[in-house]
């Protein structure tokens, strides 16, 4: 294995290639089927600081990491600096490897709190939060963030000067705006000129979907690390076909419908599992995974049109079969 060149304080992944921090994804069961897919490195999704703090049952599940899982990074957000850092002790107890401060959701249900990529608006406020947070722990400390509020206000420079006197590790940026929210295309230059005025380790983030993009994106940026959030969800194949191509060996077979199907199912499973044993919620859970899945098969459509009937795993059995009629099930 070819040293990944990644590092984030005493974390050194197999490969550069991470999990992105996905609101409703990255629960316990996805990262461990795209860890075992390939990927180096992953995160829990975003934990708000006042549920973890309250002991919400959302927030202590969010935070299930399992034995030997690491490294994986917990993310947080929230916008008062005690707090955080209070939140962030919690995660280093629980045993995450590091702690992540989300400055880069644009969710109004994370922004309106000032949280999330609000704090892009108010530099100062995210000076202290990583202050009280560094203070706080002695894991190592990543930060990720959008390219800054609007097209006409990138930050990306503050936020470089910011990270480097605060004591952060990594920076991962998602280069889009907040207002942009998800749509256009993420401007991977902003990425390359904050590699080039920051010494830290970066991680870059938007719109790889495919091995090629991974490496595209870091001959272009420099960059430390490729983060890979929706371009996961249904494949997580695609963290194999980032290492081979990283190591520069031949990229590796594509699933065939036999191996799709034992995913869908071992992913299905594992969810059960996690909710201690609620396949009825589970079923609910996995349906967002299970259109991904099988999108762009054959009978998909159909698939999509019955999702409100997979309640169990017998009855996605039976939903999936019209879409591997040939696996017999």
């Amino acid at each position: 294995m070819a040293d990944s060149g990644l590092r984030i304080g005493a974390v050194v992944p197999g490969n550069p290639f991470v999990l992105a921090p996905m609101d409703g994804y990255t629960d316990l069961p996805f990262r461990r089927i795209c860890r075992d897919r390939g990927a180096g490195l992953c995160f829990t999704e975003m934990i708000p600081v006042m549920a973890l703090i309250h002991g919400a049952k959302s927030a202590a599940r969010h935070l299930r990491l399992e034995k030997g899982e690491g490294p994986v990074g917990a993310q947080i957000a929230g916008h008062d600096p005690v707090l955080m850092a209070r939140a962030a002790r919690m995660l280093q107890e629980s045993g995450a490897d590091f702690v992540d401060v989300n400055a880069g959701c644009p969710s109004r249900r994370v922004t309106n709190g000032g949280a999330g990529a609000a704090l892009l608006s108010d530099l100062a406020l995210l000076a202290d939060i990583l202050r009280a947070v560094r203070a706080s722990i002695s894991i190592g400390l990543t930060l990720k963030v959008r390219s800054g509020p609007t097209t006409d206000r990138i930050v990306l420079d503050d936020v470089a000067r910011i990270a480097s006197d605060t004591g952060v590790d990594a920076v991962t940026i998602h280069p889009r705006t907040r207002a942009q929210r998800f749509g256009g295309r993420a401007d991977w230059e902003l990425i390359a000129r904050f590699k080039e005025r920051c010494r830290l380790t970066v991680i870059g983030n938007g719109d790889v979907t495919s091995a090629d993009d991974g490496m595209r994106m870091m001959r272009r940026t420099g960059c430390d690390g490729v983060m890979v959030g929706r371009g996961a969800v249904g494949n997580p194949w695609i963290f194999g076909e980032l290492a081979a191509a990283y190591e520069g060996k031949a990229a590796p077979k594509r699933p065939n419908r036999a191996e799709l199907y034992r995913t869908i199912m071992e992913h299905f499973d594992l969810v059960v599992d996690y909710l201690d044993g609620d396949e009825r919620t589970a079923a609910r859970v996995f349906r967002k995974h299970l259109s991904r899945y099988v999108r762009g098969m054959p009978g998909a459509v159909q698939v999509r049109r019955c999702m409100c009937r997979v309640l169990s795993r017998e009855s996605l059995v039976r939903v999936i079969s019209q879409v591997f009629v040939e696996e017999g099930v």
